[in-house]
Order: C-alpha cells, then sequence, then structure tokens
C-alpha cells in the first residue's frame, strides 16, 4: 500500500494538508528559504516521477535555525514514511 507525506496548506488552518505525495515518486528537491523582512519562508521545489517541478510551501519561521529544524523534519517524514512496514 502506498504512503503518503503532506504538504501543508499554506491558506488552509493549521495543520490542514494541500497535497499528499508518495515519497517513492520524489526524484529531487531543493529547499528555498527566503525572508519577507521578518520571517524565514521555507518552499521545497519538489520534482516526482511524471511531473514537471513544482514549490510547496513548509512554512514561515522566526530564524533560519527554525526554517532548518523544518526542512529536517520533512526529510525525516520522507523517509520514515519510504521505509514504514518495509
Amino acid at each position: 500500500m502506498p504512503r503518503f507525506v503532506p504538504l501543508p496548506d499554506r491558506d488552509g488552518p493549521a495543520g490542514s494538508a494541500r497535497m499528499w505525495i508518495n515519497p517513492e515518486h520524489v526524484v529531487s528537491l531543493v529547499p528555498k528559504v527566503h525572508r519577507d523582512g521578518a520571517h524565514h519562508i521555507l518552499r521545497v521545489e519538489i520534482k516526482l516521477v511524471g511531473t514537471p517541478a513544482f514549490d510547496a510551501w513548509l512554512g514561515k519561521f522566526d530564524s533560519g535555525a527554525d526554517a532548518d529544524t523544518r526542512w529536517g523534519e520533512f526529510l525525516r517524514d520522507l523517509g520514515n514514511q519510504a521505509t514504514a512496514g518495509s
């Protein structure tokens, strides 16, 4: 059975997902952090098998360290999901 990892919905309520991805279909991930003046905005460029690359929002943080922590959590989520049940 496929496993899925949620991508947050920036415009939805906290904890809601805009899309769910199957980690087995991930070809590449590129973290992108920029500042809006006060916050660090973390996005990820995702390339899945058979699709063009697209950006997904991962969160808004008070520091670069917090954004890095979220990036690590996202990678762990992908790895945990990919190996769960193996």
